[in-house]
C-alpha cells in the first residue's frame, strides 16, 4: 500500500509542477501588465521603472527560478493591482469560497447518491422516470444560465433573495443552487447506472438466500461495489465545482476566490493569477489522488502490484 501511495503522490507533485510552469509562461506571453496600471500617455521610462519594480525586466528563466524559490518559501509576492500580499487577498476570500464549495459538495452527494439508489431499486417506476427526467434537465442547464434565471425569479420577480453580494446567509442560496444542481443530476444518474449493474449480480441472490435483509443487501453489499464509478465522478465534480465557482461567483458578484481570479486575469495581475491557478491545481490533483487511493480501499486488487 505504501508503494501505491508514493507512486500516486509523485504523479500528483509532477502534475502540479507542470501546471504551475505552464501558467507562469502563459502569463508572461499574455501582455504587459503596466498597460492596465498606467494611463495611456505614460512615458516609456515610467513603464520601464514599473516593470523593474515588478521584476519583469529580467530574462524569463531568472523570473521563473525566483518564482519557484518563492513558492517553496510560501511567499506568493504582492498583487500588482491591489499592492498587497497575495496571501492576504486569498485569505480574506477563501472562507466564502470554501463554504460555498464544501456545502455544494456535501449537498450533491447527500441528494445525488440516494436519488440514484432509489431510482435503481425502483427501476421503470414513476419515481424513476421523474428522477431521471429531472437529472437530464438539470444537467442540460449551464450554471451561469441557471444563475441568471434564479436572479430573474427570486430577486427581480419574487424579491425574496439578494441578486448579488456575499454578506449574509441569504447571499449563498442562489449561488449554491446554481453550483450544485448539475452535480446532483450527474451523481444520481451514474449511481443509478452503477447500481443497476451490481443488482444483476448472482452474489446478491446468494445473500438473500442466506436470509440477509434487503436493506443490508442494497446498502452493505450492492452500494459498496457500485461506488467506484460513483467516486470517480464525485472526484471529477470537485474540479468542476472549482471551475464552476469562478463563473457562478461572477454572475452573482459573490466576493470569493473565483471573482478575484477573474478580475486578476482582466488586469494581468500575474501573482494573483499564478497563486489562484496553483491552488486550483493542488485541489483538483489531490482530489484525484484521494479518488485513486479510495479505489484501493474499495477493491484491494487495484493496489496489488502486477
Amino acid at each position: 500500500m505504501t508503494r501505491f501511495i508514493v507512486k500516486h503522490l509523485l504523479k500528483a507533485i509532477l502534475t502540479i509542477w507542470f501546471i504551475v510552469t505552464v501558467v507562469f509562461v502563459i502569463t508572461r506571453m499574455s501582455g504587459d501588465p503596466t498597460d492596465g496600471l498606467l494611463p495611456d500617455d505614460a512615458s516609456a521610462s515610467v513603464r520601464h521603472e514599473m516593470r523593474v519594480s515588478m521584476g519583469l525586466d529580467r530574462p524569463i528563466h531568472e523570473q521563473y527560478a525566483e518564482y519557484l524559490g518563492d513558492v517553496l518559501a510560501f511567499d506568493m509576492g504582492d498583487s500588482y493591482y491591489y499592492l498587497r500580499p497575495v496571501n492576504e487577498l486569498f485569505a480574506e476570500r477563501a472562507g466564502r469560497t470554501l463554504t460555498l464549495g464544501v456545502a455544494s459538495f456535501v449537498i450533491a452527494i447527500a441528494i445525488g447518491v440516494p436519488l440514484g439508489v432509489l431510482a435503481a431499486i425502483r427501476r421503470n417506476s414513476l419515481a424513476d422516470r421523474w428522477m431521471m427526467g429531472f437529472s437530464v434537465a438539470a444537467d442540460a442547464i449551464p450554471g451561469f444560465v441557471l444563475g441568471i434565471l434564479l436572479i430573474f425569479l427570486f430577486s427581480l420577480g419574487l424579491r425574496m433573495l439578494p441578486s448579488g453580494g456575499s454578506g449574509t446567509a441569504a447571499h449563498y442560496v442562489m449561488p449554491l443552487i446554481a453550483l450544485t444542481l448539475g452535480s446532483v443530476a450527474n451523481i444520481a444518474r451514474l449511481t443509478r447506472s452503477s447500481m443497476l449493474d451490481v443488482l444483476r449480480q448472482d452474489y446478491l441472490d446468494s445473500a438473500r438466500a442466506r436470509g440477509v435483509r434487503e436493506t443490508a443487501v442494497i446498502f452493505k453489499h450492492a452500494l459498496r461495489n457500485a461506488l467506484i464509478p460513483v467516486v470517480t465522478i464525485i472526484g471529477l465534480h470537485i474540479g468542476a465545482l472549482i471551475g464552476g465557482s469562478v463563473v457562478v461567483e461572477t454572475v452573482f458578484s459573490f466576493s470569493g476566490l473565483g471573482s478575484l481570479i477573474v478580475s486578476a486575469a482582466q488586469q494581468r495581475d500575474f501573482p494573483v493569477i499564478q497563486y489562484g491557478t496553483m491552488l486550483i491545481a493542488i485541489a483538483v490533483t489531490f482530489t484525484n489522488l484521494l479518488v485513486d487511493l479510495s479505489y484501493g480501499w474499495f477493491d484491494p486488487r487495484i493496489r496489488k502490484p502486477h
